[in-house]
């Protein structure tokens, strides 16, 4: 399991977030850089989402501190993109990875309605209950 790293911008304690996390479903395509890069994209699925971080579940383990290009769409519909740094990593019983991300630039506030208004006609399927190894 891999070290949870805390931001300069974080608040301290067990809840450290500064906005409101809305749930989600759609998929999330993630493009790599620099030595981590490949010419295939990631696939994952967006967990939750606030103005400043983002929530994933992927299959894959990433590198705390990686810096990832995030394409956010569902059936088809673009929702937007974004820059996103990886901040912890937990691995899932199921083996898959739930990873928290920090926004580079928060969502504009275009974007926020954008994804607001989507998860309010498309309640996505969160993934339910994580169990986490110990």
């Amino acid at each position: 399991m891999t070290d949870r790293r805390k931001s300069t911008n974080r608040r301290s304690g067990e809840e450290r977030r500064l906005h409101q996390r809305l749930q989600a479903g759609p998929e999330i395509r993630l493009l790599r850089s620099g030595e981590n890069g490949g010419s295939e994209p990631l696939n994952a699925v967006l967990y939750d989402v606030s103005l400043d971080g983002i929530r994933i579940l992927l299959d894959l383990p990433l590198s705390i501190g990686e810096t990832l290009l995030i394409q956010v769409h569902h059936s088809g519909e673009h929702l937007f993109n974004s820059t996103v740094k990886v901040m912890w990593q937990k691995l899932t019983v199921l083996g898959q990875y739930t990873t928290g991300c920090e926004m580079c630039v928060s969502l504009t506030a275009k974007q926020s309605r954008t994804l607001k208004s989507y998860l309010e006609h498309n309640p996505g399927p969160l993934a339910a209950t994580l169990h986490y190894k110990t």
